[in-house]
């Protein structure tokens, strides 16, 4: 479908209503300057090309310097999952809807977007955020998570493949190398207290309090002069350089080549039968379906 960025922007003075046409990712701005994205992609916020199409509408809105966009909130309508992970099933579609393209083709450049754009960029965790669920979060600014109900775990080892949406780029830079492989190559669920110890995410805070404490947060940065935000960001990431679109390209081959071998798709097979046949059956504990110490080798 072909589209221009102001055909998808509905015009509200409602702050409840979406102000893009995603079904999926509902965007909000509550307060003048500070939008919020809420992705509600039922029963287990799947990472599908619909969701990445309503957050590439977000990124559309925010790109309009006309909007005075200063600060962005990610969260998820489901308590129980932030984001799940990639459905691979419909990884290569490319849907007839607003904002769609290849997810396989544009996650890079989307990816760098969350650290380079002049604004603040917020992650606020819920539930499970797994695999690219995990990786978006890390790509952002900043990342809270509740400490009763947010686990955060780097899955694709598990299913011999690797992670290939920027948890190779950016965990080294906020846990150090040994605990980024500790992650990755262990591949389970961290709590959100473990996860602000390792600098994983900024804060686990309590549920009761998360929304908040990041309210606060947003409404806060935004009073200040956004030539302050953007400069600020500009200045740090020239001395601590962020991830490429061509780092986050490479990451992204290499996990389709790692898919595409038998050896994957023996350990996916295995993974299926551990859950009776039906792994959406498993998604609130996903790692146990290749837990050695569950199923011995």
């Amino acid at each position: 479908m072909t589209s221009t960025p102001d055909s998808n922007v509905i015009s509200s003075a409602d702050p409840s209503t979406s102000l893009t046409a995603s079904q999926v990712v509902r965007v909000t701005e509550p307060w003048p300057g500070v939008l919020r994205a809420v992705i509600d992609n039922p029963p287990f916020n799947l990472f599908t090309p619909a969701v990445f199409a309503g957050l590439r509408l977000l990124q559309q809105y925010v790109d309009n310097p006309a909007n005075g966009i200063r600060v962005v909130i990610i969260e998820s309508a489901n308590p129980d999952f932030f984001i799940a992970h990639v459905d691979f099933s419909q990884l290569s579609n490319i849907p007839d809807i607003p904002g769609a393209v290849s997810v396989v083709e544009n996650w890079p450049a989307f990816a760098a977007w969350l650290s380079s754009v002049p604004v603040l960029t917020i992650t606020k965790i819920r539930g499970r955020a797994r695999g690219i669920g995990a990786e978006l979060a890390v790509a952002s600014d900043l990342r809270f998570a509740s400490s009763e109900n947010a686990l955060l775990c780097q899955i694709e080892v598990g299913f011999g493949l690797l992670p290939g949406g920027g948890g190779l780029e950016w965990l080294p830079r906020h846990v150090g190398r040994g605990r980024a492989l500790e992650i990755i190559l262990g591949a389970e669920d961290y709590d959100a207290m473990t996860a602000e110890r390792y600098g994983w995410i900024n804060r686990a805070i309590p549920d009761a309090e998360l929304d908040a404490y990041v309210d606060r947060l947003a409404r806060r940065v935004t009073s200040f002069n956004h030539a302050s935000i953007a400069k600020t960001k500009e200045m740090m990431d020239r001395r601590i350089p962020t991830p490429t679109v061509t780092d986050y390209a490479e990451s992204f081959a290499a996990i389709l080549e790692l898919a595409n071998t038998d050896t994957a798709r023996e350990v996916s097979q295995r993974a299926r039968a551990r859950a009776g046949g039906n792994l959406a059956s498993r998604e609130l504990d996903l790692p146990v379906v290749y837990d050695p110490e569950r199923w011995p080798l």
